[in-house]
């Protein structure tokens, strides 16, 4: 792969991940209240009369959707396995990475540096 290439796949890769990550979480937030407001009136007026099988169906749908959590948490994973190339070095090549306990330290210290940033504005 050329230099562009690899550039350019050290940009992407994680913003696509980023980018499936934030879709999973506003399909799991917004996806019960789209099934409840749009899905389930039209499946009871659909279903009205077909008998007890069809009534069945609001409740497999609000189960559905219960798991909606469990498909944000799977694609979350596909995204960091996309990213990860399976030896700790994250998409960029040459196994130069940092692993999973140096990425975790790292985190909790912009952690600390963001709770530090928003105490200090609190103050003035």
């Amino acid at each position: 792969m050329s230099g562009k290439g690899r550039v350019a796949e050290k940009v992407m890769v994680p913003v696509i991940a980023a980018g499936a990550s934030l879709a999973a979480r506003y399909a799991a937030k917004k996806g019960p209240e789209f099934v409840e407001d749009t899905l389930l009136p039209w499946l009871r007026e659909t279903v009205q009369g077909a008998g007890g099988v069809a009534e069945k169906l609001p409740d497999k749908a609000r189960s559905a959707v219960s798991s909606g959590g469990d498909l944000a948490e799977q694609l979350t994973g596909r995204a960091r396995d996309v990213t990860d190339n399976g030896d700790g070095s994250a998409g960029n090549g040459g196994g130069h990475g940092l692993s999973g306990d140096e990425l975790s330290e790292r985190s909790e210290e912009r952690a600390k540096r963001r709770a530090q940033r928003r105490k200090a504005t609190k103050r003035k």
